[in-house]
Order: C-alpha cells, then structure tokens, then sequence
C-alpha cells in the first residue's frame, strides 16, 4: 500500500505529456530517476473513458516499483470530469475506517482530458448480496464523512458542487434515473405475454410517486454517492473492502448508496436472494446510521433510488430479452409485481389501474 502521508497532487497542462513524464509530474519523489514502465490495458465501459491502464514503474535507481491505474476521461465543453473533480477533494473520506479507497496519486488536467492516477488494487470480488450487512456499515459512514466535509467548505466550491449535484438535467434525465423511457418495451412484452398485460400503466400511474419522493429528497442532507455498486468495482483484500472507480460520482442524498446498490442486485438474484440480502443491509444500514440524520428521511432516499435503479435495470429491452432466451420471464414478472407494491406502500394515495 501507499504511503498515508503522500498528498494528491492537482497539474493543469495544455497538451499531455509523454508517460514518463506524466509519471514523474504525479510522483515528484521520482523526479530525473530512470524509469522503466509496462502497461496493459484493462476494461471500461464507463460514458466517455478514453481508457484505463495498468502502469507497472520501476525506478531503476532505487529498484522500487509502484503499480499506477491511469484512466482519460474526455471532457465535454473543456469541463473537467465529476470523478477528477471529487478525487481533487482527497481529504473528504481521509477517516474512513470500514471502506478502504486507493490512494489517488494526482490529476492532471489538460482542456480535452482529466488523466487520473490512482494505486492499483488487486483482491478478490465479492459476493454482492454476501456484503449486505457489513456494506450497510460502510455507506452509513462514508454518507457522514463526505455530509461533514461539504457541510465544512461553506461557499467557497458552491458553484463545482452545484454542477456535481444528483438533482441537475443532465444527470436526472440519464436513461439510467428515467424509466418511463422504457415502458414501451412493457408494452410490446405485454403483446407476446398476456401476463404482462396492463402493467405498463400501472407502473406509469405511479410515475408521479417518485416525483414526490425525489423532491422530497432535494430537501435532506447532502452526501457523496458512488452510485454504482457493482462486483468489478469492490475488492475484499487482507479482510477488508476496498471500492474503486468514482465514474458515477454524485452530489447525492443521504440514503442513495444504499438505494442504488439494492437495485443492482435486485436485476441479478432471485428474489428470495435479494429479500434476505435487503433486510440485511436495510437493518445494519439503520444501526450505523449518524444519529445527526433522519432515518426516516434516509430509508426514503433509499426506496426513491432502489425504485429508479431497479426500474432501470427490470425494464431494458436487454435485460428482457435475457429472461425471455432464459425462459424466466415469469421471474421477470415477479419482479415487475414485487416493484409496483414498494410504490403503492410508499404512496397509498395514489390511484392505479
């Protein structure tokens, strides 16, 4: 692991510099030391990564060697990127005691790309719905840390944490935060299957429902939010829990973590999997959670983003085609049934079809 006193050093450039020397610019320590370097490229399928690479550097000098992610990010209208900006804020989850995050060696900045270099981490994935109860923990905690730590900058950044808050269009109207685009794929389902039939309106009368929830949550404390709790983004290494990659990186609300990671692994395991795993992350998420927030506003938050997460991921024509070639559409349509009865017991109020 990296040394805890290094600091993440911030470059603005204006055109990138050969690897070597973007190697030295972020690991001063290393400046005019001989370097020999080999890469690899790894995966990425995250909105407007250029690339992640796997840097090895060896300083010949010395003989130390260092493992260095390197990932580009293009910038639209010379705008750096949400996860450049939030790892310019090294010192917001410097506490953490359950996650454990990789140590961000720097940014550089040019007007076309943020090049950011992290430590590499290598451990095993995890079982997701295993975790349940010991990520609740964690999120409770990192929810705390990054509210304290935004609360505490006042004025000064108003302007990058207002343009990195979950609430702007151009995060709420990503295909991901806005099912009602894919109810038509209900629609046409409904066709083939008359199991399906009427649930499309059912789910689009109850569309007003998670209007009244998200502006209920503009109102509640403010966290950071990874927002994307997937397996190829934790490790579990030397028994604890590493969470990488800030693609999705959000401005968010207290609760919203929780919420987003319970809808990921509602689209990926039966039912009875997914039943027990949120009764355990939704209990220990509770126990954990900062007694300077409302657990009544918090577990809102988490129903809002569990609904639009999972409502997302149930109702892409990808993920219908899966369980029809699977032949588990009535799984599907379990799903679809078990959804519409989280959103009729949030608004009872509510008439549907």
């Amino acid at each position: 692991m990296i040394s805890s006193d290094l600091q993440t050093t911030v470059r603005f450039r204006w055109l990138r510099a050969p690897l070597d020397d973007r190697i030295r610019l972020i690991y001063p320590e290393w400046k005019d030391h001989p370097l020999v370097i080999s890469t690899r490229e790894l995966s990425s399928n995250a909105s407007f990564v250029k690339y992640v690479h796997h840097h090895q550097v060896k300083n010949l000098r010395n003989g130390q060697t260092i493992d260095i992610i390197e990932k580009s990010i293009r910038k639209v209208l010379f705008l750096s990127s949400q996860e450049a900006r939030f790892h310019r804020q090294n010192k917001m989850l410097t506490h953490s005691k359950r996650f454990r995050h990789p140590f961000c060696f720097g940014v550089i900045d040019t007007p076309f790309e943020s090049l950011i270099f992290t430590e590499f981490v290598h451990g095993k994935p995890p079982r997701m719905h295993a975790i349940a109860q010991y990520l609740g923990k964690c999120i409770a905690e990192q929810e705390l840390l990054s509210h304290i730590f935004l609360t505490g900058q006042g004025s000064r950044r108003a302007g990058l944490y207002w343009s990195m808050d979950f609430f702007r269009p151009w995060f709420i109207l990503r295909p991901r935060f806005n099912f009602p685009r894919y109810l038509k794929h209900l629609h046409l389902l409904a066709r083939e299957d008359k199991s399906f039939t009427g649930m499309a309106e059912q789910f689009k009368a109850l569309i007003p429902v998670t209007k009244v929830l998200a502006e209920q949550a503009q109102r509640s404390p403010r966290c950071i939010s990874h927002m994307d709790y997937l397996r190829k983004n934790l490790f579990v290494l030397n028994r604890h829990l590493h969470l990488i990659d800030w693609s999705e990186v959000k401005i968010g609300r207290v609760g919203f973590d929780g919420g987003a990671y319970l809808g990921s692994l509602f689209r990926r395991k039966e039912m009875g999997v997914f039943i027990t795993a949120r009764s355990q992350f939704t209990e220990s998420y509770l126990a954990a959670l900062s007694e300077g927030f409302s657990s009544d506003e918090a577990l809102r938050n988490l129903h809002y983003t569990f609904i639009i997460t999972a409502l997302h991921h149930c109702l892409r024509p990808e993920n219908i085609d899966e369980h029809r070639q699977k032949g588990s559409l009535s799984q599907l349509l379990d799903k679809y049934n078990y959804l519409l009865e989280q959103l009729r017991s949030l608004a009872p109020g509510v008439q549907t079809p």
